[in-house]
């Protein structure tokens, strides 16, 4: 499935399987999907993302400003620390959207990194997947295609 020339696709955070088999390596958006998960759980995904050159994120849920800044923060972490982290040699964009809606919007139509070309959108859903059909509905309603 694609939708404004993005590759679409879906993985579930799972504690139970890989689920970062099915990140993508390069040229990627995340669309972090969280409504109540635990702090070492969104703490894991963030550390995988980043490991995996991630160029952007958009944060959508309950959660969005939280998730956001946690992010950010492990971004300023691994630039700073004394120790060497890994970053991706392009900076990592982020944002929160406390309009549901609107964030999904926003990750295929307006997001661009000038740096990277983003060519593939994860939807990473943390809610057990209590909000796919709402994003199924929404990725209709924009007409996806494929």
């Amino acid at each position: 499935m694609t939708l404004n020339d993005r590759e679409i696709i879906f993985v579930t955070y799972s504690t139970e399987r890989n689920w970062t088999a099915e990140l993508p390596k390069s040229n990627w958006l995340c669309i972090l999907v969280d409504n109540d998960r635990q702090r070492n759980y969104i703490d894991e995904v963030i550390s995988k993302i980043i490991n995996n050159d991630v160029c952007y994120v958009c944060t959508v849920g309950q959660n969005c400003e939280l998730n956001h800044d946690l992010i950010d923060e492990e971004i300023v972490f691994r630039k700073v620390d004394i120790d060497d982290h890994y970053l991706p040699k392009h900076d990592i964009m982020t944002t929160w959207h406390t309009d549901f809606d609107e964030g999904i919007w926003f990750a295929f139509f307006a997001a661009y990194d000038e740096n990277v070309s983003i060519d593939k959108v994860v939807i990473l859903d943390m809610t057990n997947g209590q909000e796919n059909d709402r994003i199924k509905n929404l990725l209709e309603e924009y007409k996806v295609s494929g």
